[in-house]
């Protein structure tokens, strides 16, 4: 997106107009870009406005990125303005969030990895353990409570896994 979007301004800003710049990114860019922005071109040449011909090309690709360029889009086609330059920012703004979301992932790595070990490292030791002394262990498969207390573990491990992923999910 980030490069379709600085393809467009820089279309727009060496005197091509809208219509045009989006001829250039169906022609330039690779797929799946090129191909939605030739509909979006086929369909203005066919006789349906801009804002409607790049609402079908938002129902088609269901991004927030693309809601906001399409936005800015239909906002600078209401009121003028300098196209270009919005693009520019919206690029940087999608840039930036790329890379927070690089960053963040990067640093809840660890805590993501102590929830898949904390989750799994039950069940291994329980494997072990019927694999040492199979009658031991083998009483919790024969008994009710034994039963009882192996869903309730289950349940307890899944639920902390749900909590450590929830924990380290962060939205931007």
């Amino acid at each position: 997106m980030g490069d379709t979007l600085i393809l467009l301004a820089n279309s727009l800003r060496s005197g091509y107009s809208l219509l045009q710049s989006m001829e250039t990114v169906s022609r330039e860019l690779p797929s799946p870009m090129s191909v939605e922005f030739a509909r979006v071109v086929r369909e203005i040449g066919l006789g349906l406005t801009i804002e409607e011909a790049l609402a079908h090309m938002l129902q088609r690709v269901n991004s927030d990125d693309l809601d906001l360029v399409i936005t800015a889009i239909n906002i600078q086609h209401e009121v003028g303005g300098n196209l270009a330059e919005i693009l520019d920012t919206i690029s940087h703004t999608i840039r930036e969030r790329v890379r927070i979301k690089g960053q963040i992932r990067a640093m809840t790595a660890q805590q993501r990895f102590s929830g898949y070990v904390i989750s799994v490292l039950p069940v291994i030791l329980g494997v072990v353990m019927f694999m040492i002394n199979p009658g031991y262990i083998g009483r919790m498969f024969n008994e009710t409570c034994g039963i009882i207390m192996l869903i309730t573990g289950g349940f307890m491990i899944f639920a902390g896994y749900m909590v450590i992923r929830r924990i380290t999910n962060i939205e931007i």
